[in-house]
This record gives C-alpha cells, sequence and structure tokens, in this order.
C-alpha cells in the first residue's frame, strides 16, 4: 500500500471514514493528519451539519463547513505504541472560539462531557493565508484504538495532527496533486459522449398540456398531515384550482413510508389497503381542473430496506445512508420495484411523476453492486473513500452517472408505453451550477423536462470558491441564475424545466419570481405552505399574470441566434480543482453568456452531445470556451457549422474574465469585437432600459408566431425563510402568523445567494426599443400582459418597436405569415 501525505512512520495510524490509513515515510516530523471532513461518524448525518468544503489551501484539498450547527463528529485512530502525543487543530474562524471535544470520554452525545480549548480567530473564514494551527492537548496514549469527538462550534475545519514534533508540518497546496491525476478519469470512458441509445431522446414531443400551463401550485402534503389538515389534504385541487392554478404538484408518498394505494408490491398503509387514496387525490385533482404531477419519492422504502437489506445504499464507511428513511440503491433490483409502482401511478392516471433529489447516493455509492459493477465496467478498484484527488473516485462518480441514466431510459420507455401524456420530470440537484459533477448533459436528453430550483446557481454553497479564491471575480446573481435557467431548458432540447420556488414572503416577490421563471422559458412551480392553502393574496396576483401570458409561450422552443458551449468534458480535465475550471472553462461560459445577456441578444447553450450531433441548425454563433479539448465529433460539428457561415469565437488566452479588476468589461469587449457585424444580423435586440432587464425570445415550430419576455431584475427576490400563514383559527381571532425559523436543508434549499441583497423591487424599465429582424409579414403586434396592440415602425430587415414601460414583465407578440 502506498504512503499518503508525505508523512513518515511513526505509532500512529487512523481510521477516518471506516478506512485504515497506510503507514508513513521517513521525511518529516513523526506524527499524522486526521482529515475532518474524513470522521468515522458524524450526528446528524444528513448533510445538514459538517459539510465538506472544497478548499485548494486545505491539507487534503477540502475542511468541513457548517459546522456551527447542533451536531458533533467523531474520528477512531490507533496508536501502535504508547506515549505522549500532542493533538494539533487547522481552523477558520472570525471571532475568538472555545472547541468543545472528547478525547477518550465517555460517549459521543451532546451531553457527553467535554473538554473545552480556546481558540483565537484567525481574522476571516475566506483566504489562502487564513488557515492557522492550534494546539488543542497534550495527551499520554495507550496503544490500540482511541477516539476523537469534536463538537459543533461557529468555525470552519480542516483537519488535526497528532504527533510529537513540536510544530505541525507545513502543509502543501492541494493544486499540483489534483490536478495531475484525477485527468486520468477522462480515458476510456465509461460512456462517450454521445452513446447509440441517446438517439432515442429525439422522438419524444411534449404532450400539448404540459407547456401551455406556465404556473405550477406545489405543496408537501404529507401522510401525518392528513390528521392536521383534512380538508385541505382531501380537497388541495378544488382550493387552489379556486385561486387561479391549473396544475399541482403534491406528494403520493413523500418518503419511506408505505404506499398511499394497494400498490401490488411492498408495504402499503394500513388505511389505503382497500381504499386508494393516491387514486383520490389524482381524481380530485382532474375534477377540480387541474393537471396533476405526483411526487412519489423513488429513493428511499423503510419496508424494503429490512425485506432487503443488500439493496441499501451504503456510505463510504459501509453504513446504510438515511434520508427520508433508508435509502436505496437503483443499482440493484429496487428499481424494478420502483418502476412497477411508478407505473401504478400513470395507470391512475397521474400528469407527471415528479423525482426530486440526487437519485443515487451522493457522491456515490459503496453498495456491494455498485462496487461489483464499476470492477467489471471498467477493471479498475474500486475506490476506499471519498477523495476528489483520487482518479478511482472520479471514475466511480462517472459509473454512478450511467447507473442514473440508464435507469430513466428505462423508466421512461415503460412509462410512455403505459401513458403517452404523462410527463417525467426529473430533479438536477446542482447541475444547472455547472460545478458538480453529479449528472451528465445525457440524463437530460432523455429527461422530459427538468426540475430545478428558483436561485440555486446563485447560492452561497455552489460558489464557495469566489471566496476562497481571491483572483476570482464574484459573478453577478441575475447573471448567474439566468444562465442556470438557460441550461436547464436548453439541456433537455428546449423543453420547458419545473422551477421551485418556495418561502417567497409577499405578492410583489412572487410577482417578480413568477415572471423571471416564465421569461426565461420555465414553469413557475410555486410552493404553498400547506397550512394556509387557499393563499389568494400572496399567489393570486402571481397566478393570474402566468396563466395570462401562457398562450403566448405554449408550444413554442427558444429563437436561437448565438450559442455557447457548456463543455463538461473541458471542466472535468480540471476538477477537482474548481478554480482553474472556473478560470480555463465556466468563467468564459459564464462571461460570453453575460456578454450576450447584457446586450439583449439572444443566447442559448449547447451541451457536449448536441455538439457533437450537430445542433447548431438555427444558431448563427458559436461560442467554445475550450477549444482544445473538444473530442474529434465535435471539431466535425464545429467545422460543418463554419462551411455554413457559421461564425465561430474561440476563447483568447488574454480574455481573463475571471479577473477581479476589469477581467470581465475587457473580455466582454474583446468578445463582442469578435462578434463584429454580425450583431446586426441578430433576430431580435432591445436597447434602452436598466442593465438588469433580460430579453428572452421563443418561436413557434412554424415560424408564425415570435415571442420575446423581457423581465426587469427579478433576483433580489427573497426566498427560504417566510411567515408561517396563519391557520384558519387564527385568521377568525385576526391573530397573525408567526415566524418561522429558517429550516436547515442538506441540499442548500435555504441558503443565501451570492453577492449584495438588496431585497427591494427595482425601478420600472423605460424608454425600451426592440428591434425585430424577421422575413415574414407582420399580422399582428401585441403586448400579451396589457393586451395593448403595439405599432411597429418599419425599418430595413424588420421593425422598431417603442414599449410602454412596465414594472417586471413584457411579452411582446407578434404574430407572422409565412
Amino acid at each position: 500500500m502506498k504512503p499518503r501525505h508525505g508523512l513518515r512512520r511513526c505509532g500512529l495510524w487512523v481510521l477516518a471514514a471506516g478506512l485504515l490509513l497506510p503507514q508513513l515515510r521517513a521525511a518529516d516530523p513523526a506524527g499524522i493528519f486526521i482529515e475532518a471532513e474524513q470522521f468515522t461518524r458524524r450526528s446528524p448525518n444528513d448533510g445538514s451539519f459538517a459539510a465538506p468544503l472544497k478548499s485548494e489551501s486545505a491539507h487534503g484539498g477540502a475542511g468541513l463547513t457548517r459546522f456551527f450547527l447542533p451536531g458533533y463528529v467523531t474520528y477512531v485512530f490507533a496508536v501502535r505504541t504508547a506515549g505522549t502525543y500532542d493533538l494539533w487543530v487547522r481552523y477558520v474562524s472570525n471571532q475568538n472560539q472555545s472547541l468543545r471535544y472528547n478525547l477518550d470520554g465517555p460517549g459521543e452525545g451532546e451531553r457527553a462531557k467535554a473538554t473545552i480549548a480556546p481558540l483565537q480567530s484567525t481574522g476571516g473564514l475566506e483566504g489562502p493565508d487564513v488557515w492557522q494551527w492550534a494546539r488543542v492537548v497534550q495527551a499520554r496514549l495507550s496503544a490500540g484504538a482511541h477516539t476523537l469527538t469534536v463538537h459543533s462550534a461557529p468555525l470552519r475545519l480542516d483537519c488535526f495532527w497528532l504527533g510529537t514534533g513540536d510544530q505541525p508540518p507545513p502543509v502543501v497546496k492541494h493544486e499540483g496533486r489534483s490536478l495531475a491525476v484525477t485527468r486520468q478519469h477522462l480515458i476510456n470512458p465509461i460512456e462517450p459522449v454521445t452513446p447509440d441509445w441517446l438517439a432515442g431522446a429525439d422522438d419524444y414531443r411534449l404532450p400539448g398540456w404540459y407547456d401551455s400551463i406556465r404556473v405550477c401550485a406545489h405543496t408537501r402534503l404529507s401522510w401525518p398531515m392528513r390528521p392536521r389538515l383534512p380538508e385541505t389534504f382531501a380537497h388541495a385541487g378544488q382550493m387552489l384550482a379556486a385561486i387561479g392554478f391549473k396544475e399541482i404538484a403534491r406528494h403520493i408518498r413523500g418518503g419511506g413510508e408505505p404506499a398511499w394505494w394497494p400498490s401490488a408490491v411492498g408495504a402499503v398503509e394500513p388505511e389505503a389497503q382497500g381504499v386508494n387514496l393516491a387514486q383520490q387525490l389524482i381524481d380530485e385533482a382532474h375534477a377540480s381542473g387541474c393537471r396533476i404531477m405526483v411526487y412519489s419519492r423513488h429513493m428511499e422504502d423503510e419496508f424494503m430496506a429490512r425485506q432487503h437489506p443488500d439493496w441499501a445504499a451504503l456510505d463510504a464507511r459501509g453504513k446504510p445512508i438515511v434520508k427520508r428513511g433508508p435509502m436505496l440503491c437503483l443499482n440493484s433490483p429496487f428499481a424494478d420495484f420502483m418502476q412497477t409502482r411508478l407505473l401504478e401511478l400513470a395507470r391512475m392516471g397521474a400528469d407527471g411523476l415528479y423525482f426530486d433529489e440526487v437519485h443515487l447516493a451522493k457522491p456515490i455509492c459503496y453498495c456491494p453492486r455498485c462496487r461489483e459493477g464499476f470492477e467489471k465496467v471498467t477493471g479498475l478498484k474500486y475506490p476506499a473513500g471519498n477523495d476528489p484527488s483520487d482518479p478511482l473516485f472520479q471514475k466511480a462518480i462517472e459509473y454512478r452517472n450511467t447507473i442514473i441514466e440508464r435507469v430513466f431510459l428505462t423508466w421512461r420507455a415503460a412509462l410512455h408505453r403505459v401513458n403517452p401524456e404523462c410527463v417525467m420530470l426529473i430533479g438536477s440537484n446542482t447541475y444547472p451550477a455547472m460545478n458538480d459533477r453529479h449528472t451528465t448533459q445525457r440524463l437530460w436528453r432523455v429527461a422530459d423536462a427538468m426540475k430545478s430550483e428558483f436561485n440555486l446557481p446563485a447560492r452561497t454553497g455552489n460558489n464557495r470558491i469566489f471566496t476562497t479564491d481571491p483572483s476570482l471575480a464574484l459573478p453577478e446573481t441575475d447573471a448567474r441564475v439566468a444562465l442556470g435557467y438557460t441550461l436547464n431548458r436548453d439541456a433537455c432540447d428546449g423543453r420547458p424545466p419545473h422551477v421551485w420556488a418556495h418561502g417567497i414572503p409577499d405578492a410583489t416577490q412572487m410577482m417578480f419570481a413568477t415572471a423571471g421563471m416564465i421569461a426565461h422559458g420555465q414553469i413557475a412551480n410555486l410552493d404553498n405552505p400547506e397550512a394556509g392553502i387557499p393563499d389568494p393574496a400572496l399567489f393570486g396576483p402571481a397566478v393570474e399574470l402566468g396563466n395570462r401570458v401562457a398562450p403566448a409561450f405554449a408550444g413554442t422552443r427558444p429563437r436561437r441566434w448565438a450559442a455557447v458551449h457548456f463543455s463538461e468534458v473541458a471542466r472535468d480535465y480540471y476538477l477537482p480543482d474548481e478554480a482553474q475550471a472556473w478560470k480555463q472553462v465556466l468563467y468564459p461560459v459564464y462571461g460570453a453568456f453575460t456578454t450576450l445577456l447584457r446586450a439583449h441578444l439572444p443566447v442559448g447553450i449547447v451541451t457536449d452531445s448536441q455538439l457533437e450531433q450537430g445542433r447548431l441548425d438555427d444558431y448563427r454563433v458559436l461560442f467554445l470556451p475550450a477549444p482544445r479539448q473538444l473530442t474529434d465529433r465535435m471539431r466535425q460539428a464545429v467545422e460543418a457549422f463554419k462551411r455554413r457561415g457559421g461564425l465561430v469565437v474561440e476563447q483568447q488566452a488574454g480574455w481573463e474574465w475571471h479577473r477581479r479588476e476589469g477581467g470581465m468589461k475587457e473580455g466582454s469587449a474583446s468578445f463582442l469585437a469578435a462578434i463584429g457585424a454580425a450583431v446586426r444580423l441578430a433576430p431580435v435586440q432591445a436597447v434602452g432600459g436598466p442593465d438588469k432587464m433580460h430579453v428572452v425570445p421563443f418561436q413557434s415550430p412554424d415560424g408564425k408566431r415570435l415571442t420575446i419576455s423581457l423581465v426587469n431584475d427579478f433576483c433580489w427576490v427573497q426566498t427560504g425563510t417566510a411567515k408561517k400563514p396563519a391557520s384558519k383559527q387564527q385568521a377568525a381571532k385576526g391573530s397573525p402568523g408567526r415566524k418561522t425559523k429558517k429550516s436547515v436543508s442538506g441540499e442548500g434549499e435555504n441558503e443565501g445567494t451570492i453577492g449584495p441583497a438588496a431585497r427591494v423591487a427595482p425601478p420600472p424599465c423605460q424608454g425600451v426599443q426592440l428591434f425585430v429582424r424577421t422575413p415574414g409579414r407582420v399580422i399582428d403586434v401585441r403586448d400579451q400582459v396589457t393586451g395593448q396592440s403595439l405599432q411597429p415602425v418599419r425599418q430595413a430587415g424588420g421593425f422598431r418597436l417603442d414599449l410602454p414601460a412596465f414594472d417586471c414583465l413584457s411579452v411582446v407578440v407578434v404574430e407572422l405569415a409565412r
């Protein structure tokens, strides 16, 4: 076994994350590092507490964040030789703190007696030199196993050093090692960028009902809520339809509990043995005039976990993973079990199946089937743990993604055979943030549509690299969100995604949020607090707006002109060094996209398989952020695009979009200069109005309807914390609703966003001129929001519109004769 960390032999071994670390070599002071993120146990273990934090300046490239929440982590290590050892901790904190720990103390829980070690402020939380060492304790340790339990504190942990020297050894920057070894995972991919089975994705067409509705009511009415909210549970469709909703998404089995209907497989809730409650809920929605997206958990099942423990998803320590119940692995017969359940719901008339979350254990599953399947497919040994710099770990992520793709491909075919009108909505997790290898572009080609969340691309957790690397400029929140929305949509070949928005506190913010999602071709999936259903004051205006503009978007797809290539192949070349991935690939994607967004020009995203397939027919400009990392098929498609007269702009070495001082300004100027006169041929462009106004055009397949959405800045909207609605009893007494505490989620749903939080509605958009270049004869031009007719001013090759001022949304509809 090869030594790790470049340390020398001594009397210490460590069990971290359930793995025996090897002996050490003879160069540095006697001792060993204990990585904070490689704990043996963690409580709670739901991802809310003590989350891994990537950092180039941390030992091993990562540390622990979210450590201020209640909880503790435990490390088990073994000492081969009795002696006196010093325990050091490497940490950051912006104020003086106390570290509570137990070294071989009684128990691990929060009530266990703890020793307190004072820690000085390191002067901040971010920056390459902010990590500091502090001695925790000097202790006499006997030979054998020992435990170290560390309790929560408002700081970040990097690692511990247990040794006999006067000081811990210096920490070497992680960058060089990670880049050199992890690129190996790109050699001989398990699945090519464009496998043969992907051709079947082109056969699918969304049912007409799906994108003719642009607002959806989301509820999380769970089984335990039935006795507390019996009327709402039974009649949610009717209540929500009363305030204008035409589509609802609701739980029909929201966790690992038994089925709410008499399923042919697995356990059934006792009350559903003779009464099909799922059918009742589906029928109630339809009777109310609503389509229904069925949220049925596809990862957990308590009964099947007991019946088949060999189906369990396991973590790196070999322990079962628990989220909303025991998590089972889809790389097992559990996938067939779930397919039976899903087909039952489709036969009941569910209009859609809503697959949330990560689908398969993240980052990877350590169950025997995943281990054996990986080794059979690759001929490689399964990784020992979650080490991002280990090429085997990166290869295992690749394998995991192929399992997710194959399962959903199988489910999709089976569902559509049973109910062709049933839409498969697949959760994207962190995909729109672009910096995580969880899922690939192949999944979105076979998804009927994607599910995402309102501010997910701009959440602080998905953008930590901008606070840990001082050379990277912080992206602008609205552009980061708009790029995520465009990727949501275009990765699925233009099919509208559902975007879930929760905790919006007032009707004005609800309007702006809804306008922003719809303008970018999304379906606004508005979370309704269950105790307050229905809430016409909060939701009514937004629902009315969505219903009013929906006909203008029905059946349309994005109007193409400029494409920005989002290359997972190039990004993965640099990961896990996220800073380099941003500098070399992701920031050029963001920079070119933002430049076109700010110029109010049509911009779309092309993924790797779309580029390999030459899906560039309607584009006239193509930006390549990493031209040296194109596959042969990509290069062939680019050359064919050039031969058809397309303009290709390649990222240049001097375009340092990421640079804090002037990087975006200089990169944008150079990029626009490279496009040159082609801008004058863009089919749509707006001038005037605020900088953060977004302009997104769509067109019907027959070319007879052009829909141009213009939306004011909507990223000032607050999500994640909201007033708890008053109960009906409180409302009758005039009692106000209570404020709820900000809930904690392992998926970051309640995190804040990057950049300043103005939380104030922007002024109206004024002085906007819209230039439309089209060969068709104009029959009618109107604003779908106001119903007002607009008078086009004829110009060479098209016309100009002088738009009236608008608060949050204008939707211009141009009817053409072709």
